[in-house]
């Protein structure tokens, strides 16, 4: 398989103004406008950003033109065409009242004049509309029931009502202030996320994708199992940096699943063991599927703080699918690859450098610079590497396409962000999210295990539908505060409805990554979504232990967080061989409750219950050898 040509998408003979002609004027006008877009955010990277209000609305509006745009490239209709030009010119009509007017707009907030208004009525619309495209129905009708809610706030009864504002104060609050459209989530996408999302279009447009993929195989290819396994590998090197699970299903998977497949895993197995490890890419260090830099932003804590407390419960959820899918090959008794779709030891070393910039990135932010900084830096040290390789060199076409590649990429992510935006400011002016803290506090009883399962619901069925970005955000703003209140640590708080919102993408009915994987594998979708779910069980139990076992966070002394991560692999580990029902050989039904009860017993925090846990396990581990 010629897999740079697979990945990049454009022959590399093609000059860059024959592939622009057989592109088309439209398509032609979109590639030009996100490439200058991607120019325009790697310049501001190294001299510096124009005032905050500018630069978001330069970000915010140039996609709101490209997605717009990028639709009728789709859909060649010319009604739905001038449709779309109509709501480019809007967005930028929107984008030159800014640029004429950003350094006084934030002094007339709470005396917005009529362009002001009108102007803010624009962009709730483009931003709602673009939601609805690019990231989902979902997504724009939460917008909708919360601008609504700010709205008629009269209306409601209980503790959720409040006195209701006028559309001039929503409109007010949404375009003059930074506590609207254009907060933290929009800026930190414009800033942060924006750059590593063009990093993952080099990586994917210059084949380095690929070359993960081939460590992967060659690291488990010969193993029971082998291309399931490789699949956790690859998406824990990809799923950091895509910024997206279905995205990472797309690329990984493609490879993967065939190969599944092909040893005789039933496609929609294949397909749930690609969606469920490609969503916790989203999780993994040190990218995180760039919300990262959101936690960041909103504890106020250093970038490389966050990635550093998500570690460990990132890498148990990758060893929680490895070891599952490692009891279900020895069970089902699956072949490993053949050995001549294994690469050479020699090749796969050739592709040891492409994981240099990945420790760049994380050397320049031990060092105190900014992500920004840190992330362009990225960018150029790996286009400068690629050139190493005659296969993963670029020329000018392949350098085009990659620019293109991620501003794409920003699309739902940047909808999704303007989406939160706006949730955050009716979240702030109707005081929603402090009574929605009091009353899953309320409705827990003040009992912390209560409280959880509710935070779980919120965080899954908010989640539905979403880029792992915007369902953080709208978790986060909602749910979080109420486990801060019960005494859990502000990390904590976030990751733990994090870990769950990333879970949406494979949970029935809305699962994002679990329809892209079904539909290469040819499985149904709902039977994939429910397999995924089985084998994140073991998964589901992690985030219960640094909620109330900080120390799995790196916060405690260094013997307390050796020991926990020791209890918390155990457990793991006893949980997958429960949920598959093997360990050395089938376990027989008393075995595999006294490993359901070693595992919740490794669960606890250091003690008895731990000592308990491993006398199970080591007479279980007996039991199965002599038997």
């Amino acid at each position: 398989m010629d897999f740079k040509r697979d990945v990049i998408g454009l022959p590399q003979s093609k000059s860059m103004s024959a592939i622009l002609k057989e592109k088309g004027c439209l398509s032609t006008t979109v590639v030009l406008i996100a490439v200058l877009l991607a120019l325009y955010h790697i310049y501001t990277s190294f001299a510096g950003c124009p005032p905050a209000i500018l630069h978001r609305g330069i970000h915010l509006f140039v996609i709101l033109i490209i997605v717009f745009l990028h639709s009728s490239v789709r859909n060649r209709n010319r009604g739905y065409l001038a449709l779309n030009i109509f709501l480019s010119f809007l967005a930028l009509s929107t984008l030159i009242y800014i640029a004429s007017d950003y350094d006084e707009m934030l002094f007339r907030y709470n005396e917005a004049e009529v362009p002001d208004l009108a102007f803010s009525a624009i962009t709730l619309g483009l931003t709602l509309e673009a939601c609805r495209r690019v990231v989902g129905v979902p997504m724009a009708i939460l917008v909708c029931f919360f601008l609504l809610y700010t709205w008629l706030g009269n209306y409601v009864p209980g503790d959720f009502g409040h006195a209701g504002f006028s559309w001039r104060e929503i409109l007010d609050q949404q375009f003059l202030s930074y506590n609207g459209v254009f907060t933290t989530p929009l800026g930190v996408m414009s800033t942060f996320i924006i750059i590593f999302l063009i990093f993952a279009g080099f990586l994917m447009k210059s084949g380095a994708v690929q070359a993960f993929m081939e460590i992967a195989i060659k690291l488990m290819g010969r193993t029971s199992g082998g291309p399931a396994k490789a699949a956790v590998v690859a998406s824990a090197l990809m799923g950091s940096v895509s910024g997206s699970a279905a995205a990472n299903v797309m690329v990984t998977g493609s490879i993967s699943i065939p190969l599944m497949k092909r040893l005789g895993y039933p496609p929609s197995f294949a397909g749930a063991v690609e969606a469920s490890v490609s969503s916790g890419g989203q999780f993994m260090p040190p990218i995180m599927g760039a919300s990262a830099f959101i936690i960041a932003s909103v504890l106020g804590i250093p970038y490389i703080k966050v990635c550093l407390h998500a570690l460990i419960p990132a890498l148990l959820w990758f060893f929680c699918f490895f070891i599952t899918l490692h009891f279900e090959a020895k069970k089902r008794a699956m072949q490993p690859i053949d050995r001549e779709d294994i690469p050479s030891a020699r090749r796969v070393l050739t592709h040891l450098y492409l994981f240099i910039p990945l420790a760049a990135l994380v050397y320049l932010l031990t060092q105190g610079y900014s992500p920004m900084y840190a992330g362009v830096m990225t960018v150029f040290l790996l286009v400068v590497l690629i050139y190493f390789r005659r296969e993963t060199r670029m020329n000018f076409s392949a350098i085009i396409s990659a620019l293109e590649y991620g501003i794409m990429g920003a699309l739902p992510v940047t909808a999704a962000c303007a989406g939160a935006g706006i949730i955050v400011g009716c979240v702030m002016q109707s005081g929603v999210g402090y009574y929605l803290s009091a009353a899953l506090v309320k409705m827990s009883g003040g009992h912390l295990y209560l409280l959880l399962p509710l935070v779980i619901a919120a965080s899954l069925l908010l989640g539905m539908g979403m880029v792992t970005v915007g369902a953080y955000i709208i978790v986060s703003i909602l749910v979080s505060p109420a486990l801060i209140d019960m005494g859990v640590s502000p990390i904590a708080a976030h990751l733990f409805p994090f870990y769950f919102a990333i879970l949406s993408a494979i949970t029935p009915p809305v699962a994002v990554a679990s329809y892209a994987a079904a539909g290469i594998a040819g499985a149904s979708p709902w039977e994939t979504g429910v397999l995924g779910i089985r084998l994140a069980i073991p998964a589901l139990f992690i985030p219960f232990v640094f909620i109330t076992q900080p120390s799995l966070l790196f916060l405690g002394s260094p013997l307390t967080i050796l020991v926990t991560i020791g209890t918390s692999v155990a457990g793991v580990f006893c949980l997958a061989s429960v949920t598959v029902g093997y360990l050395i050989r089938t376990l027989h039904p008393l075995e595999r409750m006294g490993l359901a009860i070693a595992a919740i017993a490794f669960f606890f925090p250091v003690g008895i219950p731990n000592l308990v846990g491993a006398g199970i396990l080591a007479l279980v581990t007996l039991l199965q050898r002599r038997m």
